[in-house]
């Protein structure tokens, strides 16, 4: 119909221009100062730089009016730490100021009342180089509390990789349930989302996870080249057309979701349906740029990165094993002495290793 061409055409305009920012040759700032959802994020999270604040709210809500995460989440969410992204894309859960900056969605953390003044700064460069853009950027930070994480998800990051690593909805269903059976904040966080997930898309889930575990191999011009076909599938189905009467037109809160239960969902059906068949409409980007990993990163190092290096499996890591004080000490330096480095290295290896016997070597566990 008329009305799914202008919406087709709405989406391979949005993905062109996410496409676009993801590929940019020069250095693309964002300043993400309020609510960052939906649309906002494809705008935001493919800069290399992404400045959050105190005020920045960021969320993928998309399973809420039976839709799925777009906008190269496809691409960005399974990057993110062990299961993070899956977690976020499923149940829509908010992060909010320094959050996104261990999460790995922000490069920067600067107080909202310093972005006139950051901006000012920016606009003094008069050359082409990201180094220059992200000291220019660094000058702006704010300091978090003495050795403080100040991050929401810091108590059950643990328990999200555990629950959130299967392939199927009902095993992660399954998870959550068996982690309410403990006691204290992980018992409450898998209680709250369980209820989290009741409230979704049945059929947007099980779409969300098979997306979301196909992005983990798809390149950036793969990622929006599939949400382009998931779009068109979706945009006739039951589901989306129902969740977006219900929350933003009656605002009742109460879609009547079909199939109303995630198991009542037949995933082979759904598969063929959204993954097997071949649409309408191709993306043509504004830029060739194609790639498996971000260009450029300004953020502070992975989960992965510093395994690798306490693994052995990065070059500069030596022959030998590491301290701690050694694998914090590579990683602050070869960050330029970057706010929040120290913390978060120190973070994943009290979570992810080990001392061996009678060492002060550290040994990584999976």
């Amino acid at each position: 119909s008329g009305n799914q061409r202008g919406a087709m055409q709405f989406f391979w305009d949005e993905y062109s221009v996410n496409h676009l920012i993801a590929s940019y040759e020069k250095p693309v700032v964002a300043l993400l100062d309020g609510y960052t959802m939906g649309g906002g994020v494809g705008l935001s999270v493919h800069a290399a730089f992404r400045v959050a604040t105190e005020s920045t709210v960021f969320a993928m809500p998309e399973t809420k009016i039976g839709f799925f995460p777009d906008v190269g989440a496809t691409f960005f969410l399974p990057r993110m730490d062990g299961q993070t992204g899956v977690y976020l894309g499923l149940t829509g859960q908010r992060l909010k100021g320094r959050d996104l900056v261990y999460a790995g969605v922000a490069t920067h953390f600067v107080p909202s009342e310093r972005l006139p003044m950051l901006e000012k700064r920016l606009q003094e460069i008069d050359v082409v180089d990201y180094d220059v853009v992200n000291r220019a950027i660094e000058e702006f930070v704010a300091q978090p509390e003495a050795g403080q994480m100040e991050y929401s998800l810091a108590d059950v990051r643990d328990a999200i990789d555990r629950c959130f690593r299967f392939n199927k909805v009902e095993s992660i269903v399954e998870a959550l349930r068996q982690e309410t059976e403990a006691e204290g904040v992980v018992a409450e966080w898998a209680a709250r989302t369980l209820e989290q997930l009741m409230g979704m898309s049945p059929s947007s889930l099980k779409l969300t996870l098979e997306q979301l575990r196909k992005g983990r191999t798809c390149s950036i011009q793969e990622s929006f080249a599939l949400e382009l076909r998931l779009a068109e599938r979706r945009l006739s189905s039951h589901d989306m057309h129902e969740g977006i009467q219900a929350l933003l037109v009656r605002k009742s809160n109460d879609p009547q979701w079909q199939p109303s239960t995630i198991d009542a969902v037949d995933m082979q059906k759904l598969h063929a349906e959204y993954f097997e068949t071949r649409g309408n409409y191709e993306m043509q980007f504004l830029d060739t740029a194609n790639f498996e990993e971000y260009p450029h990163s300004y953020g502070l190092p992975s989960e992965k990165e510093v395994g690798e290096f306490v693994r052995g499996e990065n070059p500069q890591a030596g022959d030998f094993g590491l301290t701690r004080n050694e694998v914090v000490a590579f990683f602050v330096k070869g960050s330029g002495h970057k706010i929040g480095v120290k913390e978060k290295v120190n973070w994943v290896l009290d979570r992810k290793t080990r001392l061996l016997p009678d060492s002060s070597v550290l040994q990584w566990i999976k």
